[in-house]
């Protein structure tokens, strides 16, 4: 016979409280027909084992594991932009202008002017510890198209990018 055992909801049955990272509580199964209910219980609403027991027995919560740090150092965005500015490359101008949008929101570009031309808004930034000025063009992207750059540069550089970071948030 295979025995069925929930895990533990994170809360006490009786109060709904929450259990902390590393909280002690008390767990109890009682026989629900072929498997078992589970019930957990905060150290205060613990009251010993009630008829119908199965088993009892004193656990902890986990610990939650830490999301995982993606880091890039601001000096590859920087080289990262430099290098999309440089290429002639036309399929690189929506990337080009997703970095510009994140690196004005992080402060490493400036914004120095901005023109209207017959093909958009042109917009020229400048990296101010490197006194180098780019021109970047507005692709005038969809939202989806947005989050899908986003989602590729995020791949490319190993970054989570939050949707604030979209340029419409």
């Amino acid at each position: 016979m295979e025995w069925i055992v929930a895990s533990s909801e994170g809360a006490c049955s009786v109060c709904g409280k929450r259990f902390a990272e590393r909280e002690e509580y008390w767990s109890a199964l009682f026989a629900a027909g072929e498997s078992f209910e589970r019930r957990d219980y905060c150290a205060g609403c613990w009251k010993g084992a009630e008829d119908g027991t199965f088993s009892f027995w004193l656990t902890r919560s986990k610990a939650r594991p830490a999301p995982p740090k993606r880091f890039v150092d601001d000096n590859v965005l920087l080289d990262f932009f430099e290098r999309l500015c440089t290429s002639e490359d036309p399929a690189r101008a929506k990337f080009r202008f997703i970095m510009a949008v994140l690196l004005l929101r992080k402060r490493l570009l400036k914004e120095r002017s901005r023109r209207r031309e017959s093909e958009g808004t042109v917009w020229v930034v400048e990296v101010g510890r490197l006194g180098k000025s780019f021109e970047v063009r507005d692709e005038g992207l969809s939202e989806q198209e947005i989050a899908e750059l986003l989602s590729e540069i995020g791949q490319v550089l190993n970054l989570e990018l939050a949707e604030e970071d979209a340029p419409g948030a």
